[in-house]
């Protein structure tokens, strides 16, 4: 049976980006890694999707017209609930990536070729495919010049890591120039592994971990946390907090300085969000004896 169309309020219209946004008992419930989870509470009436702080964050930049048609192109090709999307802000500038998986990988069904040509005409893309690498995920980061014509010049390839004792990946960058490796990540059960955690965190050459209260790095506030992932990037470290409540994003979307408009929205409504678990991460420098945030992300489900 075909659901009916939503039809919103005047009033709601006003606080709600995207009016096709609202929850429907069919959506499913899905983590930045497409795996499912348990809602942590029932729907409040009128819930929303996590797709509607996407097009609130377009419209917090000014690019909703420019991005829809592109959001409608990956939704025409991949199907709706199949894509990660991941709002990002350093140095008060967002950008937005988007995560597409096939765990089949060689014998995956859409791979790079499939963005570049579902989106021709949309974006501009200087990156050849090799969809021949046996890839399980890719991930393509636009902000507002690749919306007005700059050249997307780098894609994101996502391999396994095998031999690793817990879940684990490796990132390259696939440039016209060749593959570049960009980071390590690995997931930690954060009720039962906090030693391998503070381990992996302290085994870095960014910072001396003897000068370093944890607390700075691990937040007390994440308290209830599913997941701990630390990734070994190039130039610094960075920690991902996976399946927390929607108040604790909110405090972590305030924390790392997302514009005012991202964090009202939540604020404002977060008891329409509040049956999801949410998905953050952010990276870190270590300067003059103190840990700094220098980017933030959050994550959702197109």
């Amino acid at each position: 049976m075909t659901e009916p169309p939503l039809q919103p309020s005047i009033s709601e219209a006003a606080v709600i980006p995207e009016l096709t946004e609202r929850r429907r008992p069919s959506d499913p419930t899905r983590d930045y890694c497409l795996w499912d989870f348990q809602m942590p509470v029932a729907p409040a009436a009128g819930a929303l999707r996590t797709s509607a702080l996407l097009y609130q964050s377009f419209a917090v930049a000014g690019i909703t017209d420019k991005m829809r048609p592109v959001m409608q192109a990956i939704q025409d090709r991949w199907g709706k609930f199949n894509t990660v999307w991941g709002v990002k802000c350093a140095d008060g500038q967002m950008s937005w990536e988007f995560y597409f998986y096939d765990y089949t990988r060689d014998g995956r069904a859409h791979g790079v070729s499939d963005f570049i040509d579902a989106t021709q005409g949309l974006i501009t893309c200087d990156v050849t495919p090799q969809d021949a690498l046996p890839y399980f995920m890719f991930s393509v980061e636009l902000t507002a010049d690749n919306l007005n014509g700059a050249p997307l010049d780098q894609i994101d390839l996502y391999m396994g890591n095998p031999g690793s004792t817990v879940s684990s990946g490796i990132c390259y960058g696939l440039r016209n120039e060749g593959l570049e490796m960009r980071n390590f990540y690995f997931f930690f059960n954060a009720a039962t592994e906090r030693q391998q955690i503070t381990d992996k965190i302290t085994e870095s050459v960014h910072f001396p971990y003897k000068t370093v209260d944890l607390d700075t790095l691990l937040w007390p506030e994440m308290a209830g946390v599913e997941t701990i992932v630390v990734a070994n990037k190039r130039f610094r470290d960075s920690i991902y907090f996976s399946r927390i409540r929607a108040s604790q994003m909110l405090g972590f979307i305030e924390k790392l300085g997302f514009p005012n408009g991202v964090s009202d929205h939540l604020r404002d409504n977060q008891h329409l969000f509040d049956h999801h678990l949410f998905d953050v991460g952010w990276d870190f420098d270590y300067v003059d004896g103190q840990i700094h945030p220098v980017k933030g992300s959050y994550y959702g489900l197109l």
